[in-house]
């Protein structure tokens, strides 16, 4: 039948219809089924004898074939066997702190349905179910004996199997506790275990168990999932029509999906609708109209995939989120992620995701196509410039009796450009082509073509990005590439170990102002007032090799303040601070502020001067907690992603926000704290991170590039939230020229946290533990004003640190400043912004 009804005129004068049963059926059932019923009463009219001679001759081989099949440990397993296989939800918070899901893990689609809320069994999908499967599911007791006769009678005249006698209990049995296997073992064991269950729960509860296990195609188990599956609904709003489309798919859901058979799953409807109208449950004319509309509403619109699955539309927001969790949860609940319905609270924030991703992927993708490298095709450039001169230049020199070196043509242009245009759009043809031919020079030819397309292949400019909350260790976002692909599934935000330039610049000079302004004693304390000379400088690597780092515009200041070479990020300062105090003073305490003293296992800073311009590799999840150190006020704050988790009934199972997270030691002063933060906010003010600047809010960071602009990071934090960016490529290709901490890394910064905060007001840095001290000193000499002063600055310094004399200013022609201000180009520069 399409659209319309077939009718045919029958004796009666009345039309019947496609959903009316034939009326040659049972037929053949009828002439066997009523004589074997008559015989079945004769003996039960018997005398007691015949009975008992009867019970014996079926019942010892039945007790034999029961003993094979069955084991004492099966009411064992029906009666301890609990709950369903539920996807595990992992939530993070919407802005107003509400929890919300973002992703889910199952190995199946499945959706708990309870039969108890509403009118849960009267529902359309149930009845069609019941019709279709089991119309006496509420008068056997688990086993239909009528229907096992009936169904052994029909599939004994048809000489096949036409129909099926379990029950929806034995079903349930089957898809819990046994396999598909084609036994009659395991059919027997089935119906003793389909006998306990009906014993152990009531005919609701079995109803529903079968309606949530029973797979219904394409990765969906339970009609719940079915429903959404395919038809973006819940079960409870399925037409009689969609019902019996979900029911038509119990017995071979591949074979009839509407997906991959439209044409037999609408033969299967058709036969579920005529069940319905058998049963009374709806009427024929009610059929024909139901067909119709999942004719119009559904076939004729279908339009999807034959290899869709539910799988592929489980949810799942943000992917690098999903991973950071698999990668993350505790291994002893490792096992029920894809079953256990876990609910995993997450701290991520989903504005701050969502912004993460909006911003930082379009901006990765462009950086990607200005840096494309055209593809060089010239290969026979000098060939087709000079090449006519060669014989000439070779008489010259013959005539001089100069040998000319001798001009070789690796290869002859006709094949190198058969492999460079013919190739590439012939691959898969000529390799089966060879595969047959076995022509080894074609072999060779198509592999050469490989390697070089390999290598010619663009290559994506990559990048990370994670976000902590200061306060708690929370953290908010995560962004680990430039799309979730199957070749770009890397979490780079953990896993990217990358030299980070001078964002490492504030550690070495926390640790040198932390050091000489506690400890009593020091005669010439590090501030941010301290006057340092910029000027090139030379030194000696751990390899004894000798390396003199430029400062990127290769301007030197000569005499400076910390806080103004911090600002303008001088390299030859932060070399001078380290040689200064050296690795025995600064390390230590730099090891406390990076964590290293308590990680696993325990790292050590390596003792040279290189480490003051960022070449220890770190990842952007360490700088961000390290910088947390700044913003918390001096304290060690242990970042954390899980939350908690808790089982389907609400028992908490890991406390993710426990002791072991969130704010932990004092590892830094809250003045040393407050001081380098201050000196950080210049460079966001007026400094290399200008870029990074939010209207309305106090921001604190600090850039930072690589040697031959190989990575470029912004570090950074407000009040409420720190934030670290890398970018650059996973090769360690240069980014180029200007590819730099403050011209790439800084503005995308700004340009999230813009977003990520725009919900969130704006909060202030507060350091209610910090004892710093406010002095006025020369701008010029970091020194107390003296009557030449031309301008003062206020600046923060420890207790008894501060300058107690006043300072000699520089004039404009002091050979001192203008040896220092010159320009050096020196073959190998640290360019480090």
């Amino acid at each position: 039948m399409q659209n319309k009804t077939r009718r045919v005129r029958e004796e009666g004068g009345y039309s019947r219809s496609v959903f009316q049963s034939p009326s040659h059926s049972g037929i053949a059932t009828r002439a066997i089924f009523f004589p074997f019923v008559r015989m079945l009463r004769n003996i039960e009219e018997a005398g007691t004898q015949a009975r008992w001679l009867l019970l014996i001759l079926i019942g010892l081989p039945g007790l034999i074939v029961l003993l094979l099949c069955v084991t004492p440990l099966d009411p064992i397993l029906v009666f301890s066997h609990a709950g369903y296989e539920r996807p595990s939800i992992v939530y993070g918070y919407d802005s107003t702190g509400k929890s919300v899901p973002i992703a889910e893990f199952y190995k199946f689609s499945r959706r708990v349905i309870d039969l108890s809320e509403g009118d849960g069994q009267e529902a359309k999908v149930v009845k069609s179910f019941l019709a279709t499967e089991d119309n006496n599911f509420y008068m056997h007791p688990g086993v239909d004996p009528q229907g096992i006769l009936r169904a052994a009678l029909v599939n004994a005249m048809a000489g096949r199997i036409r129909e099926g006698a379990s029950t929806i209990t034995q079903q349930v049995a089957r898809l819990r506790f046994l396999s598909n296997e084609r036994s009659m073992f395991r059919k027997i064991r089935e119906a003793f275990l389909a006998l306990l269950l009906e014993v152990r729960y009531s005919k609701k509860d079995i109803l529903e168990m079968y309606l949530n296990e029973v797979p219904l195609g394409h990765g969906t188990l339970g009609v719940e999932a079915a429903a959404d599956f395919y038809f973006g609904k819940s079960h409870t709003d399925l037409s009689w029509g969609e019902s019996a489309l979900l029911a038509s798919l119990t017995t071979r859901p591949r074979d009839f999906s509407p997906l991959t058979n439209p044409n037999e799953s609408r033969k299967k409807v058709r036969v579920v609708l005529r069940k319905l109208v058998e049963t009374g449950t709806i009427s024929i004319s009610e059929a024909e109209a139901e067909y119709k509309a999942l004719e119009d509403n559904f076939y004729s619109t279908l339009n999807r995939s034959p290899n869709d699955t539910a799988f592929n539309r489980r949810m799942n927001l943000f992917p690098y989120v999903t991973e950071y969790v698999k990668k993350t949860i505790p291994d002893e609940l490792q096992d029920e992620l894809y079953s256990g319905g876990l609910q995993i609270q997450t701290t991520i924030v989903v504005e701050h995701q969502k912004a993460a991703e909006d911003t930082m992927q379009p901006w990765l993708a462009r950086l990607t196509e200005q840096r494309k490298r055209r593809p060089f095709k010239n290969f026979f450039a000098f060939d087709d410039e000079v090449g006519s001169f060669l014989p000439l230049i070779h008489a010259v020199q013959d005539a001089f009796s100069t040998p000319a070196p001798e001009y070789l043509v690796k290869r002859a242009r006709l094949p190198f450009e058969f492999e460079r245009e013919f190739i590439p759009a012939m691959r898969l043809e000529l390799s089966l082509l060879n595969m047959l031919a076995g022509e080894e020079n074609l072999a060779a030819a198509i592999d050469r073509n490989i390697q070089v397309t390999a290598v010619e292949e663009d290559q994506k400019v990559e990048g990370a990005l994670i976000s902590i909350r200061p306060d708690t260790g929370a953290i908010t976002a995560v962004l680990g590439g430039s799309g979730f692909v199957s070749q770009n599934q890397q979490l780079r935000f953990l896993t990217s170990r990358r030299q980070p330039g001078s964002s490492f610049k504030p550690i070495v000079y926390a640790a040198g102002i932390e050091e000489t302004g506690l400890n009593p004693g020091t005669e010439k304390p590090l501030t941010a007032a301290t006057v340092l000379d910029d000027s090139p400088v030379q030194f000696l690597s751990a390899d004894l090799s000798e390396y003199s780092p430029d400062n990127y515009t290769e301007n030197y200041e000569g005499p400076i303040r910390l806080r103004k070479a911090l600002q303008l990020s001088k390299n030859a300062v932060a070399v001078r601070v380290y040689e200064r105090l050296g690795a025995s003073r600064i390390n230590p305490v730099a090891e406390k502020i990076l964590g290293f003293d308590v990680a696993k296992p325990a790292r050590k800073l390596p003792r040279e001067a290189t480490v003051a311009l960022g070449t220890v590799e770190m990842t952007p999840f360490e700088m961000a907690r390290t910088y947390c150190v700044f913003a918390s006020g001096g304290y060690e704050v242990r970042p954390y992603l899980i939350e908690s988790i808790k089982d389907v009934h609400g028992k908490v199972l890991y406390d993710g926000a426990g002791e072991q997270r969130g704010r932990g030691k004092r590892v830094l002063s809250a003045g040393t704290a407050q001081i380098v933060t201050s000196m950080m906010q210049d460079v966001v003010r007026k400094g290399t991170g200008t870029g990074a600047a939010l209207p309305g809010r106090e921001v604190a960071g600090k850039t930072g590039t690589t040697n031959r602009n190989t990575d470029a990071w912004f570090i950074g934090f407000t009040g409420q939230l720190v934030t670290a960016i890398q970018i650059g490529y996973d090769s360690g290709r240069t980014l180029g020229s200007g590819g730099t901490g403050g011209s790439l890394a800084a503005p995308v910064w700004g340009q999230y946290m813009n977003r990520a905060l725009m919900k969130e007001a704006g909060k202030r840095f507060e350091f209610p533990e910090s004892n710093v001290q406010v002095v006025e000193i020369c701008d010029e000499t970091g020194m107390l004003p003296s009557a030449g002063c031309s301008s003062t600055i206020p600046e923060y310094f420890l207790p008894g640190t501060a300058p107690k004399t006043e300072g000699k200013e520089f004039r404009a022609g002091d050979p001192e400043r203008g040896e220092a201000k010159r320009k050096r180009e020196d073959i190998f520069s640290e360019k480090d912004f």
